[in-house]
């Protein structure tokens, strides 16, 4: 645990660096557009469909066609959103870690200039690596979903579920993205550790705090990693 708090407040300390907040503002940029775009899709979607349906009804019936169709339309569109809120997690993750490798170089140039560091992977890697990884996480959180319904029904079960869940997709994947950045012979197998991604899980609570938890997540088990790192070079915290 004190290894873990320090971890984070290094993670903090690093803020002060105005490169680290370059990837924060693609990300957000890029969530909110996704999620919005799929707001439209799915809200015109739904219209169109219960639109078709409602040029079957007939009888008594079909002065509700209009209203009907509208209002099925605004309900699933808020429900698309919501939706979305509850996997944006993910979605923000994704996109922030496109472009996190740029916050990773920056902790790495500053405190561990001596660190065997390779090249990032391309924008396109980047990219189908992030996909992949908003496709891995949705599957999981629909897997999860009903012990989450059922735990939202025992509090505080349902929560502390929700932390662990997210816990261990980011520090899953954002441990993978440190791997890729050190030397194949230094790489572990299992990245990441589930206690970093749950205090992540935690701070993506709060609104504000939720933009730079994915960060912090990444730069505090970067810190670990060097930590564990047999050839890890000597590191002076910053003040």
């Amino acid at each position: 645990m004190k290894i873990l708090l320090q971890n984070y407040l290094f993670a903090i300390s690093q803020l002060q660096d105005i490169r680290l907040w370059k990837p924060v503002l693609w990300a957000t940029i890029l969530s909110l557009g996704t999620i919005f775009i799929l707001m439209v899709i799915g809200g015109t979607f739904l219209f169109q469909m219960v639109g078709s349906f409602s040029q079957n009804l007939t009888g008594w019936m079909s002065w509700a066609d209009g209203w009907i169709g509208g209002l099925v339309a605004i309900l699933g569109t808020f429900f698309i959103a919501g939706l979305g809120y509850f996997f944006l997690s993910s979605i923000y993750a994704a996109f922030l870690g496109i472009f996190i490798d740029d916050a990773l170089d920056a902790v790495r140039d500053r405190c561990y200039p001596s660190a065997d560091w390779i090249k990032p992977p391309g924008i396109i890697e980047s990219t189908i690596s992030s996909l992949r990884f908003i496709i891995w996480s949705l599957v999981i959180y629909l897997l999860a979903s009903p012990f989450l319904l059922i735990g939202y029904l025992l509090p505080p079960v349902g929560l502390v579920l929700q932390y662990l869940l997210t816990g261990y997709i980011l520090s899953r994947e954002y441990g993978q993205l440190i791997e890729l950045r050190l030397p194949r012979d230094q790489r572990k197998k299992k990245p990441g550790k589930l206690a970093h991604g749950t205090v992540a899980g935690f701070l993506w609570t709060f609104p504000l705090i939720n933009l730079i938890a994915p960060l912090l997540l990444a730069i505090s088990m970067l810190d670990e990693r060097m930590g564990t790192n047999p050839k890890r070079p000597d590191f002076s915290p910053i003040n």
